[in-house]
């Protein structure tokens, strides 16, 4: 795609996102307190200069306070972006800082929430349609040492490719389970646990974590993966005019006894899976018969009656689970289910571009600060595209916008 550009209108691109994330909230609750009568020495660090430094650590994918002490001193215009003048704050200026801001997360929440109703208002049919999922954040912590670090997190596993021991990869830290909407990759909600707590409970969470910020939350589709996969995520999900599109567990057996076969295709007396014939506009109900030909079962006869069945209707509002309002395996579901990869870009994107696992923080809530932050410079930086235009860029986010 080439080379991003780096200015609008003549003004570098940070300075445009730091303009355009709304702190007011958050910067009055970090007003320092005024100074003791007699009291000497120089006066605080004014908390926008530490904001913004903050910030701009994010958009730069800095890895730690260090790093970002290191590209302040190299850079006197990024200095001057932030608005310190002088000499800069010592790095446990900078720890402490955030030590504050992490006691104020549901204002950079607040800040977040305003930044996406803005992306609802430009991007037509934003959250109609959203994927849930959850990604591990380690912890910076050794899990081996007698004495713990951390001691909020928790051994977690998770799914991936790349690993050699039956494609799980254990992890010490935390996880963020998050909904996106599928259509342009824009995070809306999160929540943060503990590395072991399982993803099939947190659905709901999350799902109403959404509800408070956004008076337009109304989803027609949500998708997961097996994970996710449960009777009550399908019945709570369809109880609020959501369509679930959850991948079934895979099971050494055929479902129920025999009765249906993988994707909860029911199978004849002879065990074969039947075909689907179509779906009644009316009732919703889907017509299944014996494949063409019938099974091994077709020409025995007890009674005058075949003991293979010729057809069938299933009902999928008496097992949401494995019928589903969308046909499970249809083309109408596997073109839903696809869009799920949205999601997991989401993740990739604020690993490699936007910090979230490069840190040097331990405990829930600072790593609910810390995912809260990239999720803010990554939905803020789209925001930015959009504004200018520039949609290509707003699907693939960049490592560095400066």
């Amino acid at each position: 795609m080439g080379t991003p550009p780096t200015t609008w209108g003549g003004v570098p691109f940070l300075s445009v996102i730091l303009d355009e994330i709304d702190s007011s909230l958050l910067l009055s609750a970090l007003k320092p307190p005024p100074p003791k009568s007699g009291r000497t020495g120089r006066p605080p660090h004014p908390a926008l200069a530490l904001w913004h430094s903050y910030v701009i650590s994010f958009l730069l994918n800095l890895p730690h306070t260090n790093a970002l002490i290191r590209r302040l001193e190299d850079e006197p215009s990024l200095r001057d972006l932030c608005g310190f003048i002088g000499q800069l704050p010592h790095r446990t200026t900078f720890n402490r800082f955030i030590q504050r801001l992490s006691h104020h997360g549901s204002l950079v929440e607040a800040a977040l929430a305003d930044i996406t109703g803005r992306l609802r208002e430009l991007l037509p049919g934003l959250g109609n349609e959203v994927a849930v999922d959850s990604t591990a954040v380690r912890t910076h912590s050794n899990p081996n040492r007698k004495t713990i670090s951390d001691p909020e997190a928790r051994w977690g596993v998770k799914n991936s490719a790349k690993s050699k021991e039956g494609g799980k990869e254990y992890f010490f830290g935390y996880k963020v389970h998050m909904v996106a909407d599928v259509t342009y990759g824009i995070p809306l909600a999160q929540v943060v646990t503990a590395g072991n707590r399982s993803d099939s409970p947190v659905l709901p969470d999350v799902m109403k974590r959404a509800e408070t910020p956004y008076d337009w939350w109304n989803p027609k589709v949500a998708i997961a993966d097996r994970g996710y996969d449960s009777s009550t995520n399908h019945t709570w999900l369809d109880a609020r005019g959501v369509i679930p599109v959850i991948h079934i567990r895979q099971t050494k057996t055929k479902l129920h006894d025999g009765i249906y076969a993988k994707e909860g295709i029911p199978t004849c007396l002879g065990g074969v899976p039947m075909e689907f014939v179509e779906t009644d506009s009316a009732t919703g109900q889907h017509l299944y018969i014996c494949r063409e030909g019938g099974c091994h079962l077709k020409s025995l006869k007890k009674g005058g009656v075949l003991y293979c069945d010729s057809e069938v209707w299933e009902d999928p509002s008496h097992n949401l689970r494995l019928f589903g309002r969308i046909r499970r395996g249809s083309l109408e579901w596997k073109d839903h289910y696809r869009k799920r990869q949205a999601i997991e870009r989401v993740f990739k994107s604020t690993k490699e571009s936007r910090r979230l696992e490069r840190h040097c923080v331990r405990g829930l809530r600072q790593i609910k600060l810390h995912a809260l932050m990239s999720t803010l410079t990554f939905t803020a930086t789209a925001l930015v595209w959009v504004l200018a235009g520039e949609w290509e860029w707003m699907r693939w986010m960049v490592r560095q916008v400066a």
